[in-house]
């Protein structure tokens, strides 16, 4: 069996998408934090993008996170995390592109740096929100009953923006809706709560207070 060795960062949601699809999958794995702000030397050499996560495949490495959850899948049979039938999984990789624009937006109501850039960021993000709205209908995940690839990918963008929510008061959905009720459901499984490090909320604090970010700013305020 190949050693798998992830190495990722606290704050990265895509460093959480792998490690929640190793876990959903049940596959034994090393796990490695690296400080994004003072990386190694070993990274910089084996990470070709200089970005979280990275996965080590015994002297092998791979980058960029749906690659190495597409590896993970293939390498495993346990657990399906893709749809059998061809249009289905292509659908599906075709939102999991779409969370990774909303992944992006919700770090840039964190990282803006005025108010004006920061109520777009919000807009920009509902939107995106709204959309999803329209053609989601958990049963009680996207595809069916069981837990996908696209599922864990919504579960790691939702962390970061519930915790925007909860924590900082930027109001993007409300109880009512099916993206909440979607969202309550993954960030409850166990795979995330076992992959979002346990001082997340201070992690992301800290991320803001680097940053000098306006949402750093305002709620330094309160």
């Amino acid at each position: 069996m190949t050693k798998l060795k992830l190495v990722t960062s606290k704050l990265s949601p895509f460093g959480h998408r792998v490690e929640m699809t190793l876990i959903e999958k049940n596959i034994a794995f090393e796990k490695v934090e690296v400080d994004l702000t003072n990386k190694p030397s070993w990274f910089v050499k084996d990470s070709p993008l200089g970005k979280a996560p990275i996965l080590y495949c015994d002297d092998k490495v791979l980058f960029e996170s749906i690659a190495i959850c597409e590896y993970i899948e293939e390498i495993s049979s346990s657990q399906p995390l893709h749809p059998q039938d061809q249009y289905l999984r292509a659908w599906n990789r075709g939102w999991i592109e779409f969370c990774n624009g909303l992944i992006a937006s919700i770090f840039g109501i964190a990282l803006a740096q005025d108010e004006k850039n920061f109520q777009e960021k919000i807009n920009e993000t509902y939107q995106k929100i709204e959309v999803f709205e329209k053609h989601l209908n958990p049963q009680p995940f996207f595809n069916g009953e069981s837990i996908a690839l696209i599922d864990i990918c919504f579960a790691t963008a939702f962390i970061p923006m519930n915790h925007t929510q909860s924590e900082y008061g930027v109001e993007l959905f409300n109880e009512d809706s099916k993206i909440f009720k979607y969202l309550q459901k993954l960030i409850g499984l166990e795979s995330a709560k076992k992959a979002i490090p346990t001082d997340y909320n201070q992690v992301f604090k800290n991320f803001l207070q680097r940053k000098n970010s306006y949402l750093f700013q305002i709620h330094k305020k309160l």
